[in-house]
């Protein structure tokens, strides 16, 4: 599967490619929104995870901007995060709460590939 994994945290984001890369995934990288949007210009994602809180433009933007058909999963290290995520009626595949295990990293993608 190829993801457009979208975070503003280096270390998060190299963590996660690596976890990602292991599990047999093509990843891309962005540090926000826009340079998400603009990545997407070049190849367009199987599936974006995308931290909600980041400069420029967040996560919530992100989704907003895209079509609907492109799975999206949200994470957050902020648990009100999801709260207010859900009160926009915005439709996401699921939401990790940072730091979170590979496991429900795993299940994450399991159930966006078995949808």
């Amino acid at each position: 599967m190829n993801i457009l994994l979208v975070d503003d945290e280096p270390d998060i984001v190299s963590c996660l490619t690596d976890c990602l890369e292991l599990l047999g995934h093509q990843v891309d990288t962005a540090k926000s929104g826009q340079q998400a949007l603009a990545t997407m210009l070049h190849r367009v994602p199987d599936l974006i995870i995308s931290d909600i809180r980041m400069p420029e433009m967040d996560g919530i933007k992100l989704k907003q901007s895209i079509p609907d058909h492109i799975p999206f999963i949200f994470m957050s290290g902020h648990l009100d995060d999801e709260r207010a995520l859900q009160s926009t009626g915005i439709k996401y595949r699921h939401f990790l709460v940072k730091p979170f295990k590979l496991a429900q990293l795993k299940a994450s993608l399991r159930n966006v590939s078995s949808d």
